[in-house]
């Protein structure tokens, strides 16, 4: 059954968390209002430790600004946007109902092939739903262009009801917005590009014709139409390339391969113009051959899929009305005992890496075989914008250049109640929770040194200690040294060793520990603040490229080598910088065959990448 952590968010009440993508957590949440009234609906908030990121917030709130202008039964319903105690959030429709991704996964596990008519059906929603999102205009009647950008079966919700429904407009772009991140990357998934997009080209409507062509052929034969390795399927992607299964199943028409072909055209001219020409083509296909699918059928069959699932899903919501009923105060308490906030999941936190001094080459020839050049630049974005080490290392020794402080990692949200202390005499325990509600009322107003002040002189009088209010300590530790690990490092270092002493694996604390010591070029110790996240958060590919870094700086190759092959494995939306740097570091040990390929495979990643292009030039001229 679901643990339900209900905590007030506003006029909201969160009650579980669903899910945590790149930039965003999504939870369950309600609301309330007179006469009874209650809602469940869904709050998508951008994660703390990324909402002091100008440009992530930015684009977090284009997406709300976007989406609210959206009002359309195949696309889900935006209520809200705001701020509140520093995070952003959008509140949105709650739906009950899985996307076509798990619906293809279990349709083989349970052999219940979904079938043309609702293949088809499924389709017509979406191209209605894009036609209006490609269509809207502003208030002023000014023609948005919007697009999508990421129509995958990830982002195609069906409800169990039968509804369908486009999620996730978080990439979309409007015709006045940039369309690519820095360095040229590419956002959305790569099987589900059009060549075009896949190839970083200007796009319009028809790229997201072409996606939603791709999820009618894979409905439609219930197999993937791009398989193969990464670098194989942006490859097949940006020329086009796949192959319609041989048409000996009678049950599907030739019509339906017609709209295939046709959506899938590599030529956007080839391809239909509009969506609703595509939908057009679809319903006249279910009407020429005698298909009627409705709403209540593909309910039925949602519902054959998932029968396990929606009695869960009953339960779970019959556990949040009895929790909710039994939720208010008893008369006769004198005190609310309310919990501290818990202290997010360490493995839901994936600390970003640190802010790079921009530089740019300047020997074009490729290095002074007498010099060494370590040259940093800014790299290429994706979800969390993030600013990456790239090294050059061509030739032989030298000089490295300095780095700036690394960006720290946020605290998560303050706590809003201070738990009910364990005391010995009644007087002492209304002391104990005075002070610690002075402390919280001190860090809600981000006063986070008179919480230290008030905890230590409260931890003095107290042997054993509540773990939450040690967790309150840390949280005010970090507070405290947060904001000084550019201005002040030395005295947030010391604040962040205090709170390493009371929780030696806390990541937020280490990672800005990390950030201070590499700044510092104390790299042995920043390599050991790392691996505390490491052992916690495994494949967190941002703290694997520092220290990558780290043991590239210090000459240790085969490390480096390794952590750059693990930043690899994770695909990073930087991926072209990770393959950079990991052939770099296979030059410096001498693996030229394998260095060249990896260069390659960055710069058949983001084509624009001029440092990968100008090493593979190089690399091929003769030795003089």
């Amino acid at each position: 059954m679901t643990t339900l952590q209900k905590q007030q968010f506003g006029k909201y009440l969160m009650l579980d968390k669903l899910a945590v993508g790149g930039m965003a957590e999504l939870y369950r949440a309600m609301i309330t209002g007179m006469q009874g009234f209650e809602k469940i609906i869904a709050i998508k908030k951008i994660l703390p430790h990324l909402a002091t990121e100008e440009e992530l917030v930015n684009s977090f709130i284009a997406e709300a600004k976007l989406a609210a202008l959206l009002h359309h039964q195949n696309i889900v319903q935006i209520y809200d946007f705001g701020s509140l105690d520093g995070s952003y959030f959008i509140a949105m429709e709650y739906l009950l109902g899985k996307d076509c991704k798990i619906i293809n996964r279990q349709a083989k596990n349970k052999k219940k092939p979904l079938g043309t008519e609702y293949a088809l059906y499924i389709c017509s929603r979406i191209c209605s739903g894009l036609n209006y999102a490609h269509n809207l205009k502003d208030f002023q009647g000014k023609p948005l262009n919007l697009i999508h950008r990421d129509i995958s079966p990830q982002n195609i919700l069906i409800t169990y009801e039968g509804d369908v429904k486009i999620v996730d407009f978080g990439i979309a772009k409007a015709a006045n917005q940039n369309t690519m991140t820095q360095m040229g990357m590419i956002k959305g998934k790569i099987a589900y590009m059009s060549p075009e997009q896949a190839g970083a080209k200007k796009i319009d409507n028809r790229s997201d014709i072409f996606s939603a062509g791709i999820i009618l052929y894979e409905l439609v034969t219930g197999e993937k139409m791009f398989t193969g390795d990464t670098m194989q399927i942006l490859t097949n992607v940006r020329e086009g390339k796949y192959s319609l299964p041989e048409q000996t199943d009678n049950k599907i028409p030739a019509a339906v391969f017609d709209i295939i072909k046709r959506a899938l055209a590599r030529e956007p001219s080839k391809r239909y113009q509009c969506c609703s020409d595509m939908q057009a083509d679809i319903e006249k296909c279910l009407a020429d051959h005698n298909m009627r699918p409705t709403a209540q059928g593909l309910a039925a069959y949602m519902k054959s899929l998932f029968s396990e699932e929606i009695t869960e899903e009953e339960k779970t919501m019959r556990q949040i009305a009895e929790s909710i009923t039994h939720a208010a105060p008893k008369k006769e308490e004198k005190k609310e005992k309310i919990p501290l906030e818990k202290q997010p999941e360490k493995h839901d936190k994936t600390p970003p890496p640190p802010e790079i001094k921009k530089e740019t080459p300047t020997d074009d020839s490729g290095g002074d075989k007498n010099t060494k050049k370590l040259l940093l630049i800014g790299g290429g974005g994706g979800a969390a914008l993030l600013l990456i080490i790239v090294i050059m290392l061509f030739s032989g020794g030298g000089e490295e250049k300095n780095v700036v402080i690394p960006e720290p990692v946020e605290p998560p949200e303050q706590v809003s109640a201070a738990p009910q202390p364990s005391a010995e005499t009644e007087s002492t325990a209304v002391t104990t929770d005075q002070q610690l509600q002075s402390a919280v009322n001190a860090m809600d107003k981000n006063d986070f040194s008179g919480a230290i002040e008030i905890i230590s002189a409260l931890l003095k009088n107290i042997d054993n200690p509540d773990k939450q209010i040690i967790k309150l300590y840390i949280k005010a530790l970090q507070g405290e040294a947060v904001p000084l690990v550019k201005t002040e490092p030395e005295k947030a270092r010391k604040l962040l060793l205090k709170a390493r002493d009371l929780d030696e694996n806390n990541i937020i604390t280490n990672t800005n520990l990390g950030h201070i010591y590499m700044h510092d070029k104390q790299y042995p110790e920043a390599v050991k603040a790392y691996q505390q996240v490491i052992a916690i958060a495994p494949n967190s590919p941002d703290i694997l490229f520092n220290m990558g870094f780290i043991y590239a700086s210090t000459a240790d190759f085969s490390q480096a080598e390794q952590m750059f092959k693990k930043v690899v494995e994770n695909k990073p939306s930087y991926l072209d910088e990770a393959l950079f740097n990991l052939a770099m570091v296979q030059n410096k040990l001498g693996k030229k065959k394998e260095s060249l390929l990896n260069a390659q495979q960055a710069l058949t990643v983001n084509p624009d990448n001029k440092l990968a292009k100008k090493y593979i030039q190089n690399f091929k001229q003769p030795a003089k």
